[in-house]
């Protein structure tokens, strides 16, 4: 029988307000309290969760950025060009426009989403390689280097369908080999996206969730001395109780995409680029009539660790109050229920760690998270 087991679950937007609760999974009894995450999207909090390190530190944010000359868009500019004239063919260039990137080596989580094709060629992705993979974070190790790049076990990621996972998972536990097994899964945000994060789909998908986790747990006692469970989200979801369209009132005025303002419309924070002074004064001057949102200065920014030397993430960032959204944005036109990436000190921003391991200090925050599981994989794998 091998000695331990590190299995780690990772349900993307699993919040402080989802499982908070002591009795979800219960045997998971370890004192529970909020983890603060980290400014941004998943885009940002998962590199923090794989590498303890703030965003101006790993470099992701959002899940675009302002492209330099190595832009990954840079070598379809004159596609993009002629596909901003084809709307009634996005989906078909959208797939072309994925097929290709893989093709030129990208392997990062991404989504083309609504972005307009005109701006496309502005913007980069910021995840070129998978962060699930050894080797994704340059000058910086990850939990994939410790679990992958010694061969101690086996990560499942957000390529691998859910229910695949959770079945190849158990079969690795009965194998009794892994000394570390990490399934990440992220068809909770999705839902909680679509259907609001109180809704009766999402208590009965908590529900199942619950369930196979308890289910793993029992089966990895069976073939383990010493079993070390972690359960934890990125993030969490608020619901959704604005609509706001910023993107028609920087249209009217004068301000459409293409224009003499870049700008970025995510689902909750809205980021631009200034050619000049004046410019930036008019748009600073359309922001500030709204309650429902303001201007991050960098000193906030800066204490976030959100705050970027070459500004590729927004040399202005607009971020909304909790429960307010942008729509149509880049990301859809249709408003969702459920929605996250708002401050992370929002009552709906903090995830939970849900563990049977209580000789260790609880994380305060993603960062601290990150050496529990760095310091379990390493005791692990000696």
């Amino acid at each position: 029988m091998t000695r331990r087991l590190v299995l780690i679950v990772l349900v993307d937007a699993l919040g402080w307000e989802q499982a908070g609760d002591p009795a979800f999974v219960p045997e998971l009894d370890a004192p529970r309290a909020p983890v603060r995450s980290v400014l941004g999207y998943s885009s940002a909090n998962l590199p923090t969760i794989m590498t303890g390190r703030l965003p101006r530190e790993h470099g992701h944010f959002s899940m675009y950025r302002r492209a330099g000359p190595d832009g990954v868009f840079a070598g379809a500019k004159q596609t993009l060009a002629l596909a901003s004239r084809l709307t009634n063919r996005r989906w078909r260039i959208s797939g072309w426009l994925a097929w290709w990137l893989r093709r030129r080596g990208v392997t990062g989580y991404f989504s083309l989403y609504e972005i307009p094709f005109s701006v496309l060629a502005e913007f980069d992705l910021c995840q070129r390689r998978d962060i699930f993979a050894p080797g994704a974070f340059d000058g910086m190790s990850g939990i994939a280097d410790l679990v992958l790049g010694t061969g101690a076990g086996r990560i499942w990621n957000w390529s691998v369908p859910e229910d695949r996972a959770f079945t190849e998972l158990s079969e690795e536990i009965d194998r009794g080999e892994g000394r570390v097994l990490f399934l990440y899964t992220a068809a909770l945000d999705g839902l909680m996206h679509a259907a609001g994060p109180q809704s009766g789909a999402v208590r009965e998908a908590l529900a199942g969730y619950a369930e196979r986790i308890e289910r793993l747990c029992e089966r990895a006692r069976q073939r383990y001395e010493d079993v070390r469970v972690f359960v934890f989200g990125d993030h969490g979801m608020a619901p959704v109780s604005g609509v706001h369209d910023l993107r028609s009132e920087l249209e009217l005025a004068g301000f459409g995409p293409g224009g003499p303002v870049l700008y970025f419309i995510d689902s909750t924070m809205a980021r631009f680029w200034f050619r000049s002074a004046a410019d930036r004064r008019r748009i600073e001057e359309i922001l500030a009539r709204h309650t429902w949102g303001r201007i991050l200065g960098d000193e906030e920014l800066e204490s976030l660790g959100a705050l970027f030397p070459d500004h590729c993430h927004g040399e202005l960032i607009f971020l909304l109050e909790e429960g307010e959204t942008l729509v149509p944005s880049f990301m859809s036109g249709i408003p969702a229920r459920g929605m996250h990436g708002y401050h992370p000190d929002a009552r709906h921003s903090f995830t939970v760690l849900l563990t049977n391991t209580a000789n260790r200090p609880y994380p305060a925050n993603l960062i601290e998270l990150h050496a529990l599981l760095r310091d379990e994989i390493r005791e692990a794998t000696a």
